[in-house]
């Protein structure tokens, strides 16, 4: 790191050095409280940024209230072809959204398995397409993703 400091910003690098800071600060108890003061104060000593980490967790809570309230809900999607998709997902429906992405230029695995390569395909083309960029397939990036690629998601 120390010859090479511009690797800090590569997505898994980046990735490991927050969790090692975010795990030697001891931030998780105050987050799992959800005090955001105490979690601002832990991150950078005052509370700098507080306004822009208040109106990120909003946006993370309400994403998690949404994929929560799938499964929770008992809604099925009105279109299989089309499911709902996250990193974890599994499947043709992340094959079909992974022959998508590759049609678009992005390098990312046909292998059925939403990984960290897909996921940050997704993040990459949500903010292409001025979509908000929280990783999810929703209908609305299928459509987007049909709509670029000039191709129906369906099997």
């Amino acid at each position: 790191m120390v010859a090479d400091p511009a690797r800090a910003a590569e997505p898994v690098l980046s990735s490991r050095i927050a969790c090692e800071y975010w795990k030697r600060r001891k931030i998780n108890e105050a987050c799992d409280r959800d005090d955001l003061l105490r979690v601002t104060k832990l991150i950078n000593g005052g509370l700098n940024g507080l306004e822009d980490r208040r109106t990120l967790a909003a946006k993370a809570k309400a994403a998690l209230a949404r994929i929560e309230g799938i499964p929770l809900s008992g809604a099925v999607a009105a279109n299989d072809d089309r499911p709902v998709l996250r990193r974890g997902s599994k499947g043709e429906g992340v094959a079909r959204l992974q022959s998508l992405l590759r049609d678009l230029g992005f390098a990312v695995a046909i292998d059925g398995d939403f990984g960290p390569g897909t996921e940050v395909a997704v993040l990459r083309f949500h903010s292409e397409r001025q979509l908000v960029a929280d990783g999810i397939v929703s209908p609305e990036t299928w459509s987007a993703l049909e709509k670029a690629s000039g191709k129906k998601a369906a099997a």
